[in-house]
Order: structure tokens, then C-alpha cells, then sequence
């Protein structure tokens, strides 16, 4: 029994506590009843007093649907401490929200605030540009003006504005004004297009030349490369053109233009600044085609062209200071001016510079000179020689008219070849002969007419005057006349003796004798007939001579016969018959000009 009491006596409870509840809900919503101010700009603290505002209340702002909500910095049950959101300036509604419910609204006014400006664009224009302005505030305008010209407003809400630029406006940077019933805000414009650079020309050039710089909106533009600003003084400005003359001290970059300090454009390409080259000095005084030439001096880095005289060369740079060039082939020796040249300008080398070709044309004088002689050799480009030889001996240069002609000494143990000049060009030759005292090594024939061609053989025989044995005078040319070989005439005074040789160094005699072979001369004979085995007597001339006698007019068998003294025997042989005697010797046959009769 006094469970079901006490059973009856909980429900009972419970039924109240939530009918209790149930009514709190229905009718404790929070209730706002002042507010420490009317109105605040966005962003001013607000004290809301009230009843029920609970643990975790929420405050908004705003009409109908359209309601932003404010951060709470701090709340207790009858207080709220918040801060006015960013809304749209103007009459509004402040709720306070709980899990209980919602307040009535209290009427509250947003203060229109200085407009804020976040962004203009573009940030600069030509007259007539539509530009638009983003931000904050900025509604309720009063006006929008450029310094003192105001703008035609297209467009216009709390956040943006599309404004025209006056066409009265000139030229440069002016104040936007943005003034609102908050207030006014100025920002910086600048009336002018923004220039861009579409070419610069030329790409490489000295400091001096005009560059040239074509693009848009330029007017007004001031010139810069590299960091350097040009001269206005030199400077040409249209809008779609500048020309402007290059600095002195201008170095490689971009090129700039930059109109009223603040729009800026950049050409895309470089400009190479090319200063002018200077050839300092030349690493040899001297050389020929093919020479590797060191030259030094400074901006050498741009070189285009190197050339000796009027003839370009080949070459490469091995630094700004210093580049090197292979000597062409030139026309002549001679004195020749090295250059080189860049987009910088033209250099010329204050050194000498002497080239040479290699020697050529060449003539020693005497063509033949004995061992010991001096000897000139004369020619063309007969510069720098560094090696003069003789027949392969190397001789010294005792002296030189350069370019001219040399004087050396015939080596002693020379021997006729060519004459060999050298420079690092190159070589010439030219024939010597080395006179020698002369060598017989044969006579042939060793027997002759006088009249008659004798070849002597041996060696230094060119030139040198041959006598035979007798003979006044040296024997005529026979038609050779060679070192090593003679062609001459046997003298008609030649007797029967070694031939003598004479040259220049000196002379020989062969060691064998020479005859000169004369037909037989028949004076006379007797008896003018006879028998068989009688001897017959002739007188003449070279009788001594005779090889063979004959009767017959010659066509017996050879008589048998001797010399005596001056006379010559012949023994009439057997088969003998009238006729004509013939002796013979070397020189030929001679017959008697009359018969020989043959008696019984």
C-alpha cells in the first residue's frame, strides 16, 4: 500500500515538472529592451540589456530575411556586448536568438562610414576610359571628380563604381575623389594610356648611335637602358615612336619607358651595347701566311672582323682582352696595317707588322765559282732568311741587303748543286757550279784525224779549254759541252801526246797519249817497174804510219814491207799485176797516181 502511494506520488510530480517546463518555453524568450546606442558605424561596440539572454544567445542585424550576424565579445543573462557587422549603412533591426526564442526587434541605424576604395582599375586611362571602383561604402554618393572635373557615373553600389574619364582632363597623374555622405577618400589616376614596347632598333649598338623604340602609348615617355636615363635633349617623342641617342656610359639591358614615373614598359629584347674596340699591341712584329697573331687591348668580346691591310682574316676571341688571327695570304711582302672592327667601331693597331712571302726568283752570281769564292745571291722577298745551303752544306750569311740580294762563301769542300734559300716562308733554289780542277777518265777515240769529233769523258769539264799535244790553240766545241762530258775538234797541228785540260781551279793531263792519225803523202817511188820479189821504195810523208800495202790498185794480197828511216820497202808479192800502189794507214788509203808495171 505504501508502495502504490508512493508510486502515485512520482507520476504526480513528473506531470508537473514538465507541464512547468512546457510553459517556460512558450513564454521565457529572451527580451531586448535597450541599447547603448541608436547608431554606430560597422565595426563600434554595442551594449544590449535585457532579460533571459541565456548561455549562448545570437544577436542579428537586418530586416526580413536579410540579416547578418554580429560577434559577441562578452554576455550574461540581462547583457550583450557586440560589435556592429559590416552591413549596408542605413535603418536596420537588432534580434537577440536563444533556444528559448526571439526578441522583438529595436529600431538601430548603421552610420555611413568614409567610403573605403580596395581597388581601381585600370589605375590609369585616356579620357573617355570606363574605370571601376571596388570597395566599401560606397553608396550615397555625392559626387565622384578628378581633382576638380567631375566624372559621369555609369554605374553605382555600396561596392563597386563604373565611372567615364572627363574628356576634359589633361594629360598626368590627378587625384579620384570618391565623396560619399560618409565622407571622401582620394586615390591617385593618372591620365594616360599605358605604354607598351613592340620593337627597339637596333639590337646591337654603340654608345652615340640613335636607338629607335616603336610601340603605343609613348607620348610622354622618358628613356632608360639599363638604369640609365637618356638625355631629353636627344630625345624625339611620338606616341607610337621614340628616338633617342644611346649614352656614352650606357651599358647592356632592357630598354624602359616610363610615362609620369609610374607606367612602365619593358622592351622584350635586349640591347647589346657594343663599345669600340682598341688593338693595344701585337704579339709579334712579323709573319706569314698561316702565323697564329696574338693581339691584346680591350672590347674584343663583339669583334666582327680582323683584316691586314685590305684582306680579312680568319680569327677567334679568347677574351674581351685578347683574340687571335691566322695571317691570310696577301699579294706581296711589305709593311701591313692590322685592324678590327665590332657594331663598336673600327681599331687599328699602332704596331708594325711586316709580312712575307717566301723567296723566290733566285740568281747567284758568278753561276760558277770555286770552292772558298764569295758568291751573290740575289731574288724576290729575300726577307727574314733564316738558312742559306750549298749543295746541302749550310753556309752563314756574311751579309744582307734585306728583301735584296745575300753574300755567302763557297763552302771548300762544295760541290756543283743548287744554291738553297730558306725562311720560315719557305725555300728557293738556284743552280752552282762549283768549279773543280777538271778529271779525264777516258779519250775516245784515242786515235783521230784532226777535224775529227774525240768525247772526253771525266768531270768538271764544262767550259774548260782542251789541248792536244802540238795544237796552238785549245780545241774547238764539237757540239757537248757538260761537266762531265766534252765533245771537241782534233786541232790540225795536233801531234800524236796526252791532251792537256784547263779550268778555272786549275788543270790535268791524261795519262794516256793521243795520236792524231794524217793520211800517207806519197812523194815518190822506184824503180817504176820490176819482177816479182824486187822491192819497190816510196818517199813521202807519214810513212811510219802505213798498216798495208797494196798492188793492184789495191786488190792484191798485202805486200810485205818495212820502214827504213824515211823510206818505206815493199816487197813485190806474187799475185802482183800492173797497176796502182796503195798504202794504208789509220787515216785511210792513198794510191799512186801512176801505175807500177810488173816486168817478167
Amino acid at each position: 500500500m505504501l508502495l502504490m502511494k508512493a508510486t502515485i506520488s512520482f507520476f504526480f510530480l513528473f506531470v508537473v515538472l514538465l507541464g512547468v517546463t512546457s510553459c517556460r518555453v512558450q513564454r521565457n524568450p529572451p527580451e531586448l529592451t535597450g541599447l547603448s546606442a541608436s547608431e554606430a558605424f560597422v565595426g563600434d561596440p554595442l551594449l544590449l540589456t535585457g532579460y533571459q539572454f541565456g548561455s549562448s544567445p545570437t544577436v542579428t542585424f537586418g530586416l526580413a530575411t536579410s540579416v547578418t550576424t554580429a560577434a559577441i565579445t562578452s554576455q550574461d543573462e540581462n547583457t550583450i556586448r557586440v560589435t556592429v557587422p559590416g552591413i549596408k549603412p542605413g535603418p536596420t533591426q537588432i534580434r537577440v536568438q536563444t533556444d528559448e526564442g526571439v526578441s522583438d526587434p529595436l529600431p538601430f541605424t548603421v552610420k555611413q562610414p568614409t567610403p573605403i576604395v580596395a581597388a581601381i582599375s585600370p589605375t590609369n586611362g585616356l579620357q573617355g576610359t570606363l574605370v571601376v571602383i571596388t570597395g566599401s561604402f560606397l553608396n550615397q554618393i555625392r559626387r565622384v571628380r578628378f581633382n576638380d572635373v567631375n566624372a559621369e557615373i555609369k554605374d553605382s553600389t555600396d561596392q563597386k563604381l563604373t565611372i567615364v574619364v572627363p574628356a576634359v582632363l589633361p594629360r598626368g597623374p590627378v587625384p579620384l575623389v570618391v565623396e560619399t555622405v560618409g565622407g571622401a577618400i582620394s586615390s591617385r589616376f593618372i591620365v594616360a594610356g599605358t605604354p607598351q614596347i613592340t620593337s627597339i632598333s637596333p639590337l646591337q649598338a654603340k654608345p652615340g648611335a640613335e636607338l629607335v623604340i616603336k610601340g603605343v602609348n609613348l607620348t610622354d615617355g622618358l628613356i632608360s637602358i639599363n638604369g640609365l636615363v637618356t638625355d631629353k635633349a636627344t630625345t624625339t617623342v611620338k606616341d607610337t615612336e621614340i628616338r633617342t641617342i644611346i649614352p656614352a656610359t650606357a651599358t647592356s639591358g632592357l630598354v624602359r619607358v616610363s610615362v609620369f614615373e609610374a607606367l612602365l614598359a619593358s622592351s622584350t629584347d635586349t640591347l647589346k651595347i657594343v663599345q669600340s674596340p682598341i688593338i693595344a699591341n701585337l704579339l709579334a712584329q712579323d709573319g706569314i701566311t698561316g702565323d697564329k697573331l696574338t693581339i691584346t687591348g680591350r672590347n674584343f668580346k663583339d669583334i666582327t672582323a680582323v683584316s691586314f691591310g685590305s684582306t680579312p682574316a680568319t680569327f677567334r676571341v679568347i677574351s674581351d682582352t685578347q683574340l687571335e688571327a691566322t695571317v691570310p695570304a696577301l699579294p706581296v711582302s711589305g709593311p701591313v696595317t692590322v685592324s678590327a672592327s665590332s657594331v663598336g667601331g673600327n681599331t687599328t693597331a699602332t704596331d708594325p707588322f711586316f709580312f712575307y712571302l717566301p723567296p723566290s726568283n733566285l740568281v747567284v752570281t758568278p753561276a760558277q765559282q770555286l770552292r772558298g769564292r764569295t758568291l751573290t745571291i740575289s731574288g724576290k722577298n729575300l726577307y727574314r732568311i733564316t738558312t742559306v745551303t750549298v749543295s746541302g752544306i749550310q753556309v752563314p750569311v756574311t751579309s744582307r741587303n734585306e728583301g735584296v740580294d745575300l753574300l755567302i762563301g763557297v763552302p771548300l769542300n762544295a760541290i756543283s748543286g743548287q744554291v738553297v734559300v730558306s725562311s720560315r716562308a719557305g725555300s728557293a733554289s738556284a743552280p752552282l757550279y762549283v768549279l773543280q780542277p777538271p778529271v779525264i777518265t777516258a779519250v775516245l777515240p784515242a786515235k783521230a784525224r784532226p777535224g775529227d769529233q774525240v768525247v772526253i769523258q771525266g768531270n768538271f769539264l764544262l767550259n774548260a779549254q782542251i789541248f792536244f799535244t802540238g795544237a796552238a790553240a785549245a780545241a774547238a766545241d764539237g757540239g757537248k759541252n757538260e761537266d762531265t762530258e766534252r765533245w771537241v775538234l782534233v786541232p790540225t797541228d795536233t801531234q800524236a801526246g796526252p791532251i792537256r785540260i784547263v779550268n778555272g781551279a786549275g788543270e790535268t793531263t791524261s795519262t794516256t797519249s793521243f795520236t792524231a792519225i794524217r793520211l800517207v803523202t806519197i812523194t815518190d817511188f822506184t824503180p817504176k817497174s820490176a819482177k816479182v820479189g824486187i822491192e819497190v821504195f816510196f818517199t813521202g810523208q807519214n810513212l811510219a804510219t802505213v798498216t798495208s800495202v797494196k798492188f793492184n790498185g789495191g786488190t792484191s794480197a798485202p805486200a810485205t814491207f818495212r820502214v827504213s828511216g824515211g823510206t818505206l820497202a815493199v816487197t813485190i808479192p806474187a799475185d802482183a799485176v800492173t797497176g796502182q800502189l796503195c798504202l794504208t794507214n789509220d787515216a785511210g788509203t792513198v794510191c799512186t797516181s801512176s801505175n807500177f808495171t810488173i816486168t817478167k
